[in-house]
């Protein structure tokens, strides 16, 4: 037994959770408060049966490892090292399966280094990209500070860069710069194409993956790395380690939306600042903030999505009792209000006032006596006010929102205790059994999972369309390799470290969501059911991958290449109209 395997064997999952949170019993599994989300009611499920501890609501969680690396924000090996110790397991010297091994994480990272040398040889060729930059304003020195360059408008030109530089087919997907659209198919496309690259950097300083901003007409005006082994967008803030030393010292951050309000905050003299790029602000954004900075600045767009994102953020940011401040600025963010005046971000970035003093301003400027206005405008000033960690503020401003909704404390004091039984606006989900298994699991997830619960409907598995995502294509396979003979386990099936945990996830949410208990009949009729929804939106999908692949074609006069994948086209329009 190696040492992965033996500290799970000797620390049970529930040990482990429960000196977090306080664990109970339902049935064969265990419940407890998440310690990811601000949960008012217990999500976190932990499964002693599986060795998995997982929140539906947040998708926090995994084995043992998974979850203290989370709770702890710390890496695999430092994690092994810990519950070693707590297991009274002496580590073996050799290294496990269950971890990237450092070599293969080095060699990721390598590749997005020289993947950065050769986006800033790009920018300096490229003058639709020259041009844009000068028109937002990027200074030489700002292109060399933060490493930005262009990726060139072409479907595999980074890709045979890098390969030529010696870098395997498996090293430029895993770095995120590399897309193998059809498991099937050999060739790889570039996932950054005629983009303006921003490098994204852990807080260390190492690079992690990159942002990439469109210069063409894509429907995505932004695209990020894919989630790796180094990238985790809900861990990472775009410019922290360019940021970190002056946040430390000002005891201050900063937070805007995107890469050119970074950029445009140094232009004029402030260096404190991150931008949350590609995700919403996060818990775990916040307890990395939350070790340098006593204060944090909104300054996320003055539209009405950067307005919403701002009191999802207060949220968090009070929950860790960081005194939260808003900027006020006169354009849309800070790119564009320092294109007009630098002089004034500074300016205005410097003089923030209190979030809930700027939201208070602006509802005592909407017309109170409209019963619609006044409802709206008290259930947000309630919200905020709730989210405060300490009672002398709660009151202070009470006595504020009196004032400007013309009421008394009192009746302000018993709408939020009204308001103190409802979950916080700020958390999606609170319950795991309220969720949608869309939200969380493919179809083709959900059927793989209702036939590893009952295996007897196996042969069920021959009428799904083979998936091509990796997750699914190497579950698929597993389970179409096991014995006949034999009661399919997930710990029994031939996968990886990762994709094993990811399917006892997958088990679990069908287990706690009641497949389990479906008679046999029932379960072939249902399970069915499920594969036909599976195969149609497969067979979507690969409409919308041939659609823009015959566009490409089309465009770049590939007659030949168009014709055959018109023939595709048409075979899974054909199995579509089946299906549907």
């Amino acid at each position: 037994m190696d040492s992965v395997a033996e500290i799970k064997a000797r620390l049970p999952i529930e040990e482990l959770v429960s000196k977090y949170v306080a664990v109970q019993k339902k049935g064969r599994n265990f419940i407890a408060l998440c310690p990811f989300h601000n949960d008012k009611h217990p999500s976190l499920l932990v499964s002693p049966d599986k060795g998995i501890a997982y929140c539906f609501a947040c998708q926090h969680g995994g084995d043992i490892f998974t979850f203290y690396q989370q709770i702890e924000h710390c890496d695999f090996k430092q994690a092994l090292k810990d519950l070693a110790e707590r297991a009274g397991v002496k580590l073996e010297e050799h290294k496990s399966e269950y971890a990237p091994k450092a070599d293969e994480k080095e060699r990721v990272r390598k590749c997005l280094e020289a993947a950065v040398t050769f986006f800033q040889t790009q920018l300096t060729t490229s003058s639709l990209a020259r041009d844009y930059i000068g028109k937002r304003g990027v200074t030489i020195a700002l292109l060399q500070q933060f490493q930005i360059g262009y990726a060139p408008d072409s479907f595999n030109a980074t890709y045979d860069t890098l390969l030529k530089q010696g870098f395997s087919r498996k090293e430029i997907i895993a770095a995120g710069l590399g897309v193998q659209k059809d498991l099937k198919e050999e060739r790889i496309y570039d996932r950054f194409r005629n983009r303006l690259m921003f490098p994204i950097h852990d807080t260390q300083g190492g690079i992690v993956g990159f942002g990439g901003r469109t210069l063409g007409s894509d429907d995505a005006k932004y695209v990020n790395s894919s989630e790796g082994i180094l990238y985790h967008k809900s861990s990472v803030l775009f410019g922290f380690h360019h940021a970190k030393e002056s946040i430390r010292n000002s005891k201050k951050v900063i937070l805007v939306e995107g890469y050119f309000d970074v950029l445009a905050c140094h232009r004029v003299g402030v260096t404190n600042v991150v931008a949350v790029s590609g995700t919403a602000l996060t818990e775990e954004h916040v307890k990395l903030l939350k070790r340098y900075a006593e204060r944090a600045v909104l300054c996320l767009d003055q539209d009405r999505a950067g307005q919403e994102a701002a009191e999802r953020a207060f949220h968090l940011l009070a929950g860790q009792s960081i005194h939260t401040e808003a900027a006020e600025l006169p354009h849309k963010d800070p790119d564009e209000t320092a294109n007009a005046d630098p002089a004034l971000l500074q300016k205005l970035l410097n003089a923030a006032a209190p979030y809930l003093n700027v939201i208070l301003d602006r509802i005592g400027t909407l017309d109170l006596k409209d019963p619609l206005a006044r409802k709206q405008g008290l259930q947000r000033v309630l919200s905020i006010i709730r989210s405060l960690p300490g009672a002398v503020e709660r009151d202070d401003y009470l006595q504020r929102a009196a004032n400007v909704f013309a009421t008394t404390i009192s009746a302000l004091k018993d709408d939020l205790k009204l308001l103190e039984s409802k979950p916080l606006i700020s958390v999606k989900f609170t319950d795991a059994k309220t969720i949608d298994p869309a939200t969380l699991f493919s179809a083709t997830e959900i059927s793989l999972g209702l036939l590893l619960l009952h295996p007897e409907t196996k042969a069920l598995l021959t009428e799904l369309i083979p998936p091509e995502e990796i997750f699914t294509s190497a579950l698929f396979e597993a389970m179409k390799k096991f014995p006949d003979d034999q009661k399919i386990a997930v710990d029994a099936l031939d996968l990886s470290v990762e994709h094993r945990e990811r399917a006892g996830i997958l088990q679990l949410f069908c287990e706690e969501h009641g497949f389990a208990e479906w008679s046999e009949s029932l379960s072939f009729r249902e399970i069915r059911k499920n594969i036909q929804s599976a195969n149609r939106e497969i067979l979507r999908r690969k409409q919308r991958e041939l659609s823009q692949k015959l566009i490409d074609a089309r465009k770049a006069g590939r007659v030949a290449e168009e014709a055959q994948l018109s023939t595709q086209y048409q075979q899974i329009l054909k199995l579509a109209q089946m299906a549907s």
